[in-house]
């Protein structure tokens, strides 16, 4: 028999994990820790310690430290979805920090925009040591999670992606993905930074659909 030619459909949004370099948590928890806006009536975690980041703070992320990130998800973003890899700006919407302390979740929801990101900033170890011991089958202590379509077969493919967060870790994904975070006992606090942003076409480019979304 000859070979079959055959291709694998991509199915799902990307969603990218990646790292910061430690001096860059570093100053990220400073400017985090000094930040005393209030955002939570802008936010739909169940959490009482919720920040919006000042305008210094705001420009140092998105102009000095976002763009190679940005670079590297629309890399992966356009060879996963098979498309053309055509050049767009961003414009930032929102950045804000999450103190996440015992007993404190994010319900399911999804964010404004066209993408968003979280970096988890300190990840403590008393966290992850509740999350070794953790017995259940599902909703493991302080799991990120990531829903995307409807249940299905396990063999064909879950709905469900999920992320035990490590320090440094920065997940950029589509907007409308919908996600949430499972609460923990441990008396600690979680440090973890959000924001979203809009995707911009160039006026000299000839975008031919809408895929470069």
């Amino acid at each position: 028999m000859d070979r079959i030619e055959r291709e694998h459909l991509t199915w799902g949004p990307y969603v990218m994990r990646t790292k910061l370099p430690q001096d860059v948590i570093e100053e990220f928890k400073k400017r985090a820790e000094k930040t005393i806006i209030s955002d939570n009536n802008q936010l739909a975690g169940h959490l009482k310690d919720q920040r919006k980041f000042n305008e210094p703070d705001f420009d140092w992320f998105w102009d000095d430290i976002f763009p190679n990130y940005w670079k590297a998800y629309r890399d992966g973003h356009c060879t996963y979805h098979n498309i053309p890899n055509k050049p767009v700006n961003y414009k930032p919407r929102s950045l804000w920090v999450n103190f996440m302390k015992a007993n404190e979740y994010n319900p399911p929801h999804i964010h404004t925009g066209h993408y968003s990101f979280v970096i988890f900033l300190d990840v403590p170890e008393e966290l992850k040591k509740e999350q070794q011991e953790f017995q259940g089958t599902n909703l493991g202590p302080g799991t990120l999670f990531f829903n995307y379509g409807e249940v299905t077969n396990p063999q064909w493919t879950s709905n469900m992606r999920n992320v035990k967060p490590e320090n440094g870790d920065f997940l950029i994904f589509p907007a409308l993905t919908q996600h949430y975070v499972a609460p923990f006992k441990s008396d600690v606090t979680r440090i973890s930074v959000s924001g979203n942003f809009d995707l911009v076409k160039l006026s000299n480019i000839d975008y031919e659909d809408m895929s470069y979304f």
